[in-house]
């Protein structure tokens, strides 16, 4: 017998094996995002973990962190492998990074409370935009010092000793040495010093 060929509008049905194999997938993404969240997001963000324990399991979930002064209610999405924290690192209260793809963030950085780093992109080809995502990776250098609720978009650089003022969305590269601010941020003077160091002692 001759089975009619599936019509362009209506895909093609798929067997009873290939949608259990779909099945099983997708409890075991849930499964491995659930885990991770409950790990990175309540366990190690929470306020009742001390700074110390906090890198500690920070690093026993696979995350590089170098730094002793990681404030609780990180948010940690994507692939935890994915970060980098260096050493003698800030980062305040409530900060979120996309860990879609990489996230590297060097020596003697300030971050401040609730700044955003995103590295996940949904534009297509030609302008358009598509459901899923491509990861673009975020590095920032050394001594960088970002304002509160500051945002860093996909694929952006940022150089050494460089400030981002408090709200600014930086869209593209920073070149070493400059104050940026505005949205999207603009390099608008030199910094006249290297950004400072922050050590805090609360959590």
């Amino acid at each position: 017998m001759i089975h009619p060929a599936p019509s362009p509008d209506r895909p093609a049905e798929r067997s009873p094996s290939a949608s259990l194999h779909l099945l099983l997938e997708s409890l075991r993404l849930d499964a491995l995002t659930f885990v991770r969240n409950l790990w990175f997001n309540r366990i190690a963000a929470s306020f009742a973990v001390p700074k110390v324990l906090r890198r500690t399991l920070y690093r026993a979930g696979g995350m590089a962190v170098d730094s002793y002064a990681v404030s609780a209610l990180l948010r940690v999405e994507g692939d935890p492998r994915n970060v980098r924290i260096g050493e003698r690192t800030y980062l305040n209260l409530g900060c979120y990074l996309e860990a879609v793809a990489p996230v590297e963030i060097g020596d003697d950085c300030a971050i401040g409370m609730e700044a955003l780093v995103i590295t996940s992109d949904h534009r297509a080809p030609g302008g358009g935009w598509r459901q899923e995502a491509s990861g673009l990776p975020v590095r920032i250098g050394h001594r960088v010092w970002i304002g509160a609720r500051a945002m860093i978009l996909p694929g952006v650089t940022i150089g050494d000793d460089v400030i981002v003022a408090a709200g600014a969305v930086v869209t593209a590269d920073c070149a070493p040495g400059g104050v940026y601010a505005g949205v999207p941020a603009r390099r608008i003077r030199e910094a006249e010093q290297s950004a400072p160091r922050r050590r805090r002692t609360s959590a």
